[in-house]
């Protein structure tokens, strides 16, 4: 049995959209395969979606298992059921871990920095001549797992292939009117229900470079406002992670990243990278930036230096 999955923390709807429709694809083709995660589910895993008829399969162990890894590299994050020397493919697109997977796996290691790993599934659908056959309901995750991991197309890291995958999928699915803004709004209506988990679900506790805390929060909400107005709330709850610790608030409406930190290394650090400065605790950015899109930049600094 192949079994494909993604990382332990928690998975968000690239990861859960991306191991659905890829198991699926793989039992379209007739090789069995299954959907699984242990990992926390975060807020970009809306109500409306964990309705739909896509769900995760059971895992129950077995010494034949190959592991297919989507949306994560860094063997330290895969998901504990993972058993690392039977690993037989990863399809990810965080930069870091391409010549490592490389040099182990060969063309079955593809890390590839675009938008969504969801684009690529699309991608394999087509190429096995096989997106006639994918559900509605497993075209709406992918949907949304694009739309999420591009920012609606505004984040930089977007391409091509992810607007020319996301119109396809739109074709299967039919007319959703706003469906973009209806989307982002539960996700945000989830993070303000639940605020400490929100933030617990989307942080990253890793070393990715020396200039950035490993402590790094991220969440995308239509309207800001919300975390804004609750900072003192944010702070306890990301204080008790760690003492330096960094936030990315997207605000999709006005199309910027609000970066909040309160450590003054830490702001220091960032001051560098962007070369702006925060208004106390604050950093009003030009444009939306995703954390993965913040940590390359990062990381090139670090290799110029």
């Amino acid at each position: 049995m192949i079994i494909v999955t993604s990382g332990s923390n928690y998975i968000d709807i690239d990861a859960y959209a991306g191991i659905i429709a890829y198991a699926n694809l793989l039992n379209l083709k007739g090789i069995p395969a299954k959907a699984v995660s242990t990992a926390k589910l975060n807020e970009s895993i809306t109500p409306s979606l964990l309705n739909l008829n896509t769900v995760l399969d059971e895992y129950e162990k077995s010494d034949s298992d190959n592991f297919i890894i989507l949306d994560v590299s860094n063997k330290d994050y895969f998901d504990n059921i993972v058993n690392e020397s039977k690993i037989i493919e990863i399809i990810d697109h965080h930069t870091g871990f391409e010549e490592y997977w490389k040099e182990i796996l060969k063309e079955k290691s593809r890390i590839e920095f675009i938008g969504a790993v969801a684009t690529i599934i699309v991608e394999d659908y087509e190429k096995e001549n096989l997106l006639d056959n994918m559900s509605k309901d497993i075209a709406l995750l992918l949907m949304s797992a694009i739309l999420d991991n591009t920012l609606n197309f505004k984040a930089k890291v977007t391409d091509q292939r992810d607007i020319k995958a996301y119109k396809k999928l739109s074709k299967i699915v039919g007319n959703i009117d706003n469906f973009e803004e209806k989307y982002f709004l539960e996700c945000q209506k989830s993070i303000e229900a639940n605020l400490e988990k929100s933030i617990e679900n989307d942080t990253k506790n890793e070393k990715t470079c020396d200039i950035l805390p490993d402590t790094f929060s991220q969440l995308t909400l239509w309207n800001k406002d919300f975390i804004l107005n609750n900072k003192e709330n944010v702070y306890k709850i990301l204080d008790k992670m760690s003492p330096e610790w960094m936030l990315n608030v997207i605000s999709l409406e006005e199309g910027k990243s609000y970066i909040i930190a309160n450590n003054e290394l830490v702001k220091r650090n960032i001051e560098k990278l962007f070369e702006k400065a925060f208004k106390t605790d604050i950093m009003e950015l030009d444009s939306v930036w995703l954390r993965k899109e913040i940590i390359k930049k990062a990381r090139n600094i670090n290799f110029k230096n």
